[in-house]
């Protein structure tokens, strides 16, 4: 039978999976082939070959193996951590937003769909964190996010009928794809519909147009914070089909307990 052929790449760990007595599937997120699985043989038996790598937060060079035509599980031949982030951890918040990142781009992200565009966004948010955590960079992430992965959220036109007058009155709609206008908002009737207050959608616009790096200094206050944080939770619920992200309550349960913004 043939085979998919070896490949170079670089990689980062969604999730690990005991398998039998020493072994662990990888679920990794690569630059050239997308959402893969990966048998990492021994990785539980001994250090040598892939040391302490094999965990979030650390950007990998990787080898795959070959693996047979049709199979799902790449070998995992060797791995090369080139940047590690594991001192987010430090901090449980900033951990509950790395992590949170890791499971959009697990739960959303196509199996074995080439997007180095996904990689470098994901990387970047880790690199945004070391400066402590921020919201208005988790809604940075999450708008690139889901642009990258095409399902843009219309922010300055009506996302039904293109009009760009959406200062008073408009709604935000999941369902919709975005903000929805005065005029168009009474056939919102979508699970997760909720009033779009004109700050919380033009600080939404502002993020959408930073890099991560940038959007730390667009915070505003609580109000306008909250609202742009549940219309990007409505919007990912969406797309998750209701499927629950479980980062999303270890970070909602943390924030209580320290009172800091989520």
């Amino acid at each position: 039978m043939t085979s998919d052929a070896a490949s170079s790449t670089l990689a980062v760990v969604l999730r690990t999976t005991p398998v039998g007595e020493s072994d662990l599937v990888v679920q990794l997120f690569t630059r050239d082939h997308g959402r893969v699985s990966a048998i990492a043989r021994g990785a539980r038996r001994s250090r040598k070959r892939f040391g302490g790598g094999l965990e979030a937060l650390v950007l990998l060079a990787i080898e795959l193996g070959r693996r047979k035509r049709g199979g799902e599980l790449w070998g995992l031949d060797a791995i090369e951590p080139r940047e590690d982030h594991r001192a987010l951890a430090n901090d449980p918040i900033v951990w509950g937003h790395a992590a949170y990142g890791l499971e959009l781009m697990r739960e959303l992200a196509p199996a074995e769909v080439p997007e180095p565009q996904l990689l470098a966004l994901v990387v970047a948010l880790w690199r945004a964190l070391a400066d402590g955590p921020s919201p208005a960079v988790l809604r940075a992430f999450e708008l690139a996010l889901v642009r990258i992965l095409g399902s843009e959220v219309a922010l300055e036109q009506c996302a039904a009928c293109g009009r760009d007058d959406l200062e008073q009155h408009a709604v935000f709609d999941p369902v919709r794809g975005g903000a929805i206008c005065e005029r168009c908002a009474p056939l919102s009737k979508n699970l997760g519909v909720r009033p779009l207050p004109d700050a919380a959608r033009r600080h939404l616009l502002a993020i959408a147009h930073a890099t991560l790096a940038e959007a730390r200094a667009l915070e505003l206050d609580d109000e306008t914070r909250l609202a742009a944080r549940d219309a990007m939770l409505g919007f990912i619920d969406h797309l998750m089909g209701g499927r629950r992200l479980q980062t999303l309550g270890f970070v909602t349960q943390v924030h209580a307990s320290l009172r800091r913004p989520v």
